[in-house]
C-alpha cells in the first residue's frame, strides 16, 4: 500500500474510466442541486407561512404572545434548515458545474476548485452530523436523568 506522500509525488493522471465515472456524477449532482434549491426555496416559503399559520392558530385558541414567540421559533429553525439545504446545494452546484469543465477544457485549476466545493459539501455534512450527535446525547442524558429524578 502506498504511502500519502507517495501519491502525491507520482503524477496521477484522470484516464478514460475515471474521466466517464467524474463526468457521471457532475451530472447527478447538478441535478441533486437543482432539486436542493426548489426545495430549500419551498421550505422557505413554508417557513413564512407556517410561522404566519400557526401565529393566527395560536391567537385563536387564546395562546396570545406564547404561542407568537412558538410561531417565531417554528419559523426561525425553518429558515436555518432552508438556509443549510442551500447552501449544500450551492457546494453541489459549483462542484459539478467545476467539474464539467474541468474535464472538457482538462483545466487542472477547475478540477482542484470543483474538489474544494465537494470536500466543503462533506465538512457541512460532517459538521451537522457531529451537532446532531451531540443533541442525541444531550437528549440521552436529559432523559435518563429525569428517569432517575422520577424514582
Amino acid at each position: 500500500m502506498e504511502s500519502n506522500q507517495d501519491l502525491i509525488n507520482s503524477p496521477l493522471q484522470i484516464d478514460s474510466i475515471a474521466h466517464a465515472q467524474l463526468a457521471e456524477t457532475a451530472k447527478w449532482a447538478n441535478f441533486l442541486s437543482i432539486v436542493g434549491f426548489i426545495l430549500s426555496c419551498l421550505i422557505a416559503v413554508i417557513a413564512l407561512f407556517a410561522g404566519a399559520f400557526l401565529g393566527s392558530l395560536g391567537r385563536g385558541l387564546g395562546g396570545g404572545s406564547s404561542s407568537l414567540m412558538g410561531a417565531g421559533f417554528i419559523t426561525f429553525i425553518y429558515l436555518v434548515v432552508a438556509a443549510i439545504y442551500f447552501f449544500m446545494s450551492l457546494f453541489l452546484y459549483r462542484f459539478a458545474s467545476k467539474m464539467k469543465t474541468a474535464l472538457y477544457s482538462n483545466d487542472q485549476d477547475y478540477l482542484n476548485n470543483s474538489f474544494m466545493n465537494l470536500k466543503n459539501v462533506y465538512k457541512l455534512m460532517g459538521i451537522l452530523t457531529i451537532i446532531y450527535l451531540g443533541f442525541l446525547a444531550l437528549a440521552l442524558i436529559l432523559g435518563i436523568g429525569s428517569a432517575v429524578m422520577m424514582r
